[in-house]
């Protein structure tokens, strides 16, 4: 089967339905398309590599369904509608091109995100480079700088569940606990729009460590950050399963949960979300278990660490 044959196969019809978004698709040098009236374009790209993002002997179906869930995170994270996707897949050989296929459309047609381009190409190792777009009413993303000093900090989602799940993995215990937030990314796109809908306007999606990515959106906002860790949504669980200290290592550190972390106005208050601290001036993050302050040796993901 020839190259075009299989981006045919793999990719085409696939994902989720046309939209009035998208002019013109697959088919064409490159797709067209035009936002509704009032409305802004929001647009993000990820990369996905085997032996990083993923262990080597990890299904191609399910690293490429988790590689596009990543992605739209981000648009979680910003609080917009998904809409599309462009999807580049780097492949060993054929097999890995259908295998990366099923899953990255997988989860697009899950998503209802319409793929409307991208490209495929022989590689020395199987990856996918997955960009996304989405839209929300001009002026009303959520960003990483608009925390004040004496909002209160929220949490969505679970932050520790995935690096639980992926050090159950590498040690051979396929069916842990832990093991489905490992192998199942889930985008809060629904809870991201709500978020943004219901007024707030400083949000990130915590997917370097919950200490990493905090400290990232203190920065950009100008604040410190207080968080309590024992109040994390279902800290005890965590505790009960894997020990306080390895707790407190997969929360802080862990990266890829996914969850939104946001602040919000002391008045405001959120019923699908914790409350897990408060911005101050001070400047820098600091954790607190118990209302004890604690330390933790790691940083969050670097790739050039």
């Amino acid at each position: 089967m020839g190259e075009f044959d299989l981006i045919d196969r793999c990719f085409a019809g696939r994902g989720g339905q046309p939209r009035t978004f998208t002019r013109l698709g697959i088919g064409d040098d490159a797709s067209i398309h035009q936002p509704a009236a009032g409305m802004e374009l929001v647009v993000s790209t990820d990369t996905s590599l085997a032996g990083v993002h993923w262990p080597t002997d990890l299904s191609l179906a399910v690293a490429a369904d988790r590689a596009v869930c990543a992605a739209l995170s981000d648009l979680a994270a910003m609080g917009a509608e998904a809409l599309c996707c462009w999807l580049n897949v780097m492949a060993e050989d054929a097999g890995a091109v259908a295998q990366m296929g099923d899953g990255a459309t997988a989860a697009l047609a899950r998503f209802d995100v319409e793929l409307v381009g991208g490209d495929t190409t022989r590689s020395s190792c199987n990856a996918l480079a997955v960009t996304v777009a989405g839209q929300l009413p001009a002026g009303s993303a959520m960003r990483r700088s608009g925390a004040q000093a004496g909002d209160n900090i929220w949490l969505c989602g679970c932050v520790g569940f995935h690096a639980s799940g992926l050090k159950q993995w590498i040690n051979d215990c396929k069916d842990g606990s832990f093991v489905e937030y490992f192998t199942g990314v889930v985008p809060m796109l629904k809870q991201g729009v709500h978020l943004r809908e219901q007024g707030v306007q400083c949000c990130m999606d915590i997917s370097d460590g919950l200490l990493q990515d905090a400290t990232h959106l203190a920065c950009a906002s100008g604040v410190g950050m207080e968080i309590e860790l024992s109040l994390l949504p279902d800290w005890s669980q965590l505790v009960d399963e894997i020990g306080e200290a390895q707790a407190l290592q997969n929360a802080a550190h862990g990266g890829e949960d996914y969850a939104l972390l946001f602040t919000a106005p002391a008045s405001m208050r959120f019923t699908d979300a914790c409350m897990i601290g408060r911005c101050r001036e001070l400047p820098g993050v600091s954790l607190t278990l118990g209302g004890q302050p604690v330390s933790v040796e790691k940083g969050g993901y670097d790739h050039f660490q």
